[in-house]
């Protein structure tokens, strides 16, 4: 049955794809990769379990680019990170942790974790050790090195002015022009979607098209 109450926008990215990058301990059954599936019907929305260790994330990611050719990829998080470094695409950002070593020890992320989320190969938990902190501090130290004026035309950021975890406005403006804060916190609900992130998509799904709204 037909839920009245659902908000959707049938036309945003219509026989386009999305490739949507989790944030850390999370997977591709996050609710905001049926978040955007809900808003945007008619686009493909594509995402996988990133593996716990960088390299081996980034070298997914890559591979995925090359598989899927999105029209958009957006990022969360970590996911917001890595999603930067995807260079030859436009990208959307929301709360990226550039510093995400620093965030793990701020934060006590030391131990043992539980997945936010279910993943494909059944596992519920894994271990932060040092050694996986310093991978992460190696990786975001690789961010920024391919910013280009057209790199920085296909990039927006967008932060929420709440974030308890990661505060990486400043750092993201000072390469790409395109940074703007929302109301709220870290996670992207859905009135942020709603109000913030599908105005951006279409912003960018009209300069994909050629076609310009009237103010």
């Amino acid at each position: 049955m037909e839920n009245k109450y659902v908000t959707e926008f049938p036309e945003l990215m219509q026989g386009k794809k999305i490739m949507y990058v989790h944030g850390f301990g999370s997977s591709a059954q996050s609710g905001t990769v049926k978040l955007l599936r809900q808003l945007m019907p008619q686009a493909e929305v594509a995402a996988e379990d990133l593996p716990i260790h960088p390299e081996e994330a980034m070298t997914l990611l890559r591979d995925m680019c090359k598989k899927e050719q999105p029209d958009l990829i957006i990022g969360s998080s970590m996911g917001g990170m890595y999603t930067e470094m995807l260079y030859g695409y436009d990208r959307i950002l929301v709360n990226p942790a550039f510093q995400m070593g620093d965030t793990m020890m701020k934060h006590d992320m030391l131990g043992k974790q539980t997945f936010a989320n279910p993943r494909k190969d059944g596992v519920q938990e894994f271990i932060v050790t040092k050694s996986l902190v310093a991978e992460y501090k190696a990786i975001t130290e690789q961010c920024f090195t391919g910013v280009t004026p057209e790199e920085q035309s296909r990039v927006y950021g967008l932060f929420g002015d709440k974030d308890p975890l990661v505060n990486t406005f400043d750092l993201f403006r000072s390469h790409y022009p395109n940074a703007m804060h929302f109301h709220g916190e870290h996670q992207l609900i859905d009135k942020v979607a709603i109000h913030y992130l599908v105005p951006l998509v279409r912003r960018i799904d009209d300069r994909q098209e050629g076609r310009e709204r009237r103010i």
